[in-house]
């Protein structure tokens, strides 16, 4: 299907719906019948539509904002033996330790673990909990004792005014992860 031009589609629109409601499609004013089709814009509107109505034709009727999706080809599961590779780098985000185990099977065609599905399982598992920060002014995901003896910390860090609790993994909280996570995947709890 061939790209229709939003903004000619858009300047159709407006002139449709003022011809509809009696008004000259140009100049939005009041008039007579018969005296809005010999302007030239008008014309070449109404060619336009008539373009649309074609390739809405061609396509049976439909409309779509989008051409239909190739079939992808189906995503393996995370090849957990590559965590054996695992080397700690610095203390770092949730995000940023996805990352760095995602980045060796990069080209790959896996289901890539997001870090919703690790800190879900670290609250359920009593490591995060959350609760309202004086800091930030805000609900925030911390750490809970427990979490904290593991090696989690939090980090005021602030975005355009904004201030915000970054949930920090030093190496130790990062191992645990790593050595858990088919666990995780797999929505394990570990008592």
């Amino acid at each position: 299907m061939e790209q229709i031009d939003l903004t000619k589609l858009d300047t159709a629109i407006l002139y449709v719906q003022r011809m509809a409601e009696g008004y000259h499609p140009v100049t939005n004013v009041e008039v007579e019948e018969n005296v809005i089709l010999d302007n030239r814009n008008v014309i070449r509107c109404m060619y336009f539509i008539k373009d649309v109505l074609e390739e809405v034709k061609r396509n049976n009727g439909v409309i779509s904002g989008t051409k239909p999706k190739a079939k992808r080809a189906k995503q393996i599961d995370f090849p957990f033996e590559i965590l054996k590779e695992y080397k700690y780098q610095e203390d770092k985000t949730i995000s940023y330790l996805l990352k760095q185990l995602h980045q060796p099977v990069e080209e790959m065609n896996i289901k890539k673990v997001s870090p919703q599905t690790v800190t879900g399982w670290l609250k359920r598992s009593g490591f995060l909990t959350e609760e309202y920060s004086a800091e930030v002014e805000k609900v925030s995901t911390v750490p809970t004792e427990k979490g904290k003896e593991l090696g989690i910390y939090t980090e005021t860090r602030r975005f355009s005014h904004n201030a915000y609790l970054a949930v920090i993994y030093n190496r130790n909280a990062q191992e645990y992860i790593v050595n858990h996570f088919e666990k995780i995947v797999h929505g394990e709890i570990v008592e």
